[in-house]
């Protein structure tokens, strides 16, 4: 990873700024002290997340524009799952000082071609030196004054639990790849991934339909993007909303059948990835049977709670083992 960072930082800038669009709304974009963005409502949308060397990405088994990609999308995920849409995002990039040039070009790449294709910019942020890549995304997104955010705590008996994606686990799958020390990157080929590479390129680089929440703002219930897993997510959402999910195990079948190939390669239970496989991004969300939209499907049903300790998710009415992903505690 080493090369030409003795460019500086006005040479690296000048090689990642090129990179980024604008748009009638960003009046001053990079370049100056701050960013001025003129946002469509004054009701703004914020949320910010962090990607760490060595935590959340390996290089040997992802790509510099991949690692952009994925910082994007897990802050978009979050300002869709308020039913507002996205408008600029700001970037912390730090890495050691002998990181090459084309790293952090790469990266701007990611970051701004995802960004764009949900309608929003990349306006500005920091570059600096640190002993390993971090990479911390800060999303700006903008709320209807007509139309409520989606909260977690919305869901109400009788909902149909819903998720925005037809499948399920592929992110987990590809990290159990990633884990097993099978497979590398290689001048931007999976090598050593097999009939399984798409799995390993979901992990690296999701790609959540994210309109389906700023679509579903005005008809979901609850919503919030699927990033710890089924069951830990799922449990946010019954705590806050003080109900029972009840996930149907026959329409989650097929979503574990599917990843069964690589569960027996690998000698894992796909019903793990599925359940509690976090990082996928895609719209969890709740609605009334009758007003669930395209591109979300049925995956469970929202029940009255017996008691406040009861709050949390079933499978066909029985209990779950395992938690998800916790940041502090480690995988499930």
């Amino acid at each position: 990873m080493t090369g030409d960072t003795h460019l500086g930082e006005a040479g690296l800038l000048a090689r990642m700024l090129p990179h980024l669009s604008t748009d009638p709304r960003v009046e001053v974009g990079p370049g100056d002290d701050a960013a001025v963005v003129r946002l469509p409502s004054p009701r703004m949308v914020v949320t910010t997340d962090t990607l760490v060397q060595g935590h959340d990405f390996l290089f040997r088994t992802t790509m510099p524009r991949w690692i952009g990609h994925k910082a994007a999308v897990q802050n978009l995920a979050d300002v869709a799952a308020m039913g507002a849409r996205p408008v600029a995002l700001v970037v912390a990039l730090s890495a050691p000082h002998r990181t090459e040039a084309s790293v952090f070009e790469e990266i701007t790449i990611g970051i701004a071609r995802r960004a764009e294709a949900d309608g929003a910019r990349v306006v500005g942020g920091d570059l600096g030196s640190a002993e390993q890549l971090t990479l911390t995304v800060t999303a700006l997104g903008a709320l209807p004054e007509d139309q409520e955010p989606v909260l977690r705590s919305g869901a109400r008996a009788g909902d149909v639990l819903t998720i925005g994606s037809p499948q399920l686990g592929r992110s987990a799958a590809g990290l159990a790849l990633v884990l097993s020390g099978r497979i590398h990157v290689h001048e931007g080929r999976i090598e050593g991934a097999g009939d399984h590479a798409d799995l390993v390129a979901w992990h690296d680089a999701p790609e959540p339909d994210l309109a389906l929440g700023w679509g579903a703002g005005r008809g979901a219930t609850s919503m919030m993007d699927l990033s710890d897993g089924l069951v830990r997510d799922g449990t946010r959402i019954a705590r806050a909303s003080g109900v029972v999910l009840d996930l149907d195990r026959a329409v989650l079948s097929s979503d574990a059948s599917s990843l069964m190939p690589l569960a027996e390669l690998l000698g894992e239970d796909p019903w793990q990835w599925v359940l509690h496989g976090g990082e996928e991004h895609a719209m969890l969300a709740t609605f009334p049977p009758e007003a669930v939209p395209e591109g979300f499907r049925a995956i469970g049903q929202v029940r009255d709670a017996a008691g406040e300790t009861d709050h949390g998710v079933l499978l066909d009415g029985a209990q779950i083992p395992g938690t998800g992903f916790d940041h502090f505690e480690g995988k499930a």
